[in-house]
């Protein structure tokens, strides 16, 4: 884990902060090139930034609120995102409405600026991922020697066998992210969405069963795991729905009968 790349004077340059500016960079980048060829019309960077700044803002909410032992006692640290802790949930709810909000502003259809924003999204979600291994966040549970299993650190630098729950967060984020740009021509642009949506929360709720990071429960289960589960199912459902309602069939209207009356 390397949480602290560099210090300039008083000032540190931290990896979580690298990781995310890295992911960040290369999301814009993604989607200038693909609104150039497909949007070039649309202002597409405005609705992008008011996004991510909500993002920040209510990933880092409800990462404080969930947290709330910890930080009602440094209040002082609880805007310090650079230090790492974003909530994934409140990110992605966040910038959702954020990003509705602006599409109705500007009279822009959210479908096509969603679609636009799908890879981009995915390769975000690996970022955060690739932030949580070198900042140590995420960490996994105790675990035997296997194919991703490694001697870890907790939170506390307790060494110990543990899974690679961040290498796999990036490993399924990558392969998420393939599979949405092969098909970012072949589904409309919101079903396009809520699949990429889908693929980065099912890999999040498969992951949380072996994290051993601290989390509030509810019973036995990690709140996480019920966030990541009911966005899951969520997603799956509006993909379906939309699926369906965009497909060729549902849009064909049924022919009047013939004059005649023959069939």
């Amino acid at each position: 884990m390397y949480p602290i790349l560099g210090r300039y004077g008083p000032f540190f340059f931290y990896s979580f902060t690298a990781a995310l500016l890295l992911g960040l960079l290369l999301a814009i980048g993604l989607v200038a090139w693909q609104a150039r060829r497909r949007a070039p019309d649309v202002p597409w960077l405005d609705g992008v930034l008011a996004a991510l700044v909500a993002a920040v803002v209510g990933g880092r909410v409800v990462y404080v609120a969930v947290n709330w032992d910890y930080f009602q006692h440094h209040l002082n640290e609880s805007w310090l995102v650079w230090e790492g802790g974003l909530s994934y949930h409140g990110a992605v709810l966040a910038a959702l409405v954020m990003l509705w909000l602006w599409c109705r502003l500007h009279r822009i259809a959210f479908g096509g600026m969603a679609g636009l924003l799908a890879p981009a999204i995915v390769l975000l979600s690996t970022s955060g991922w690739l932030a949580c291994y070198l900042e140590g966040c995420a960490y996994g549970s105790e675990s035997f020697i296997g194919l991703f299993s490694a001697d870890l650190p907790d939170n506390y630098g307790v060494f110990a066998v543990r899974y690679q729950t961040q290498l796999l967060g990036i490993l399924l984020n990558l392969v998420s992210f393939v599979i949405i740009w092969l098909l970012r021509r072949r589904l409309r642009p919101l079903a396009l969405f809520w699949l990429a949506l889908f693929l980065i929360s099912s890999s999040h709720f498969a992951i949380s069963f072996l994290r051993g990071d601290p989390a509030p429960m509810i019973g036995e289960i990690r709140l996480d795991t019920i966030a990541d589960g009911t966005l899951t199912l969520l997603s799956i459902i509006a993909f379906a729905i939309i699926s369906i309602l965009q497909s060729p069939i549902s849009k064909t209207h049924h022919e009047p009968e013939s004059r005649t009356g023959s069939d």
